[in-house]
């Protein structure tokens, strides 16, 4: 059987290219990081270019996440609830080309915004700073692809599962503010009332498991091994950990050597996992749907 996963995704490239909303924000992400640049360049004095690269961490996690789940939320139920998906799955592509394709053209669209922001860095790093550290500007530019596509996945993959726009909006919107906002209260609040003290810097291991697996978390714990300076996760703080805590990674905080799904390189298991999950139940709930 011939797959046009490829056809689909050139036609969600093109299609997902017309929202103004998305394009905004890809607009105001490049912006943004054009504007740090030059502001950091004017202000700060002694600072390389590859201590200034650390600065993309802060508008690809705040700006990143969203675009690409406006890009992924209506890719599949859209078509559902326009009733085109009738006529998209009466020509030569299946229900699998319409889910992977999709996933794939959204996927570019996010790409083009992770790639014109880290173009962005690349030319003011050698117009301001003098120099460019092209390997870890090229590791940083790998690990944000793969965090962008998480969330494409994600919203693709809700997108597919569900039968309305008001559903899929919601359990994005939802799972975003848990990532974001509840993070701590669902994961320090019961280690609180399990062991009656806040949460010390060596957290029990369960703890420090769920701190790794929020996909937020393991990006800047992968950005971090790629680039100089610190970046911190973008996630509400409420105080239930002690200070130092904040500014350390979950191997950081194991006592002795961490096993490997402490470690930092694990952040690349939890992205993906966080990405192909959602994609896997929205695929299999989609090829049983009624449309």
């Amino acid at each position: 059987m011939t797959s046009h996963i490829a056809t689909v995704a050139r036609k969600e490239f093109e299609d997902a290219g017309r929202s103004k909303l998305l394009w905004s924000l890809i607009g105001l992400l490049v912006g943004l990081v054009a504007v740090g640049y030059v502001a950091i360049w004017y202000t700060a004095d002694d600072i390389t270019a590859a201590e200034v690269l650390s600065f993309l961490g802060v508008p690809l996690q705040v700006i990143l996440p969203v675009a690409a789940l406006i890009a992924g939320y209506m890719a599949v139920v859209g078509e559902r609830r326009s009733g085109s998906v009738k006529l998209l799955l009466g020509l030569p592509p299946n229900r699998t080309d319409v889910v992977f394709g999709k996933l794939l053209g959204r996927t570019a669209v996010v790409g083009v915004a992770i790639g014109l922001a880290f173009l962005v860095s690349l030319v003011l790093g050698a117009v301001l700073f003098g120099s460019v550290p092209f390997l870890e500007w090229l590791g940083f530019a790998a690990v944000s692809l793969l965090f962008g596509t998480t969330f494409v996945g994600l919203a693709v993959g809700v997108s597919a599962a569900v039968s309305t726009r008001g559903k899929s909006m919601a359990i994005v919107v939802g799972l975003y503010m848990v990532l974001i906002a509840l993070w701590e209260l669902l994961t320090a609040g019961p280690y609180y009332l399990i062991y009656d003290e806040s949460v010390p810097v060596e957290a029990e291991t369960w703890y420090l498991v769920l701190e790794q697996f929020n996909p937020i978390f393991a990006y800047t714990n992968l950005a971090n091994t790629v680039v100089e300076g610190s970046i911190f996760p973008f996630q509400f703080q409420y105080g239930l950990q002690s200070m130092e805590a904040y500014q350390m990674t979950p191997a950081e905080r194991y006592p002795g050597d961490a096993p490997f799904y402490l470690q930092d390189w694990f952040g690349i298991v939890v992205l993906v996992v966080w990405a192909v999950v959602p994609v896997a139940i929205g695929y299999y709930r989609f090829q049983r749907a009624d449309l």
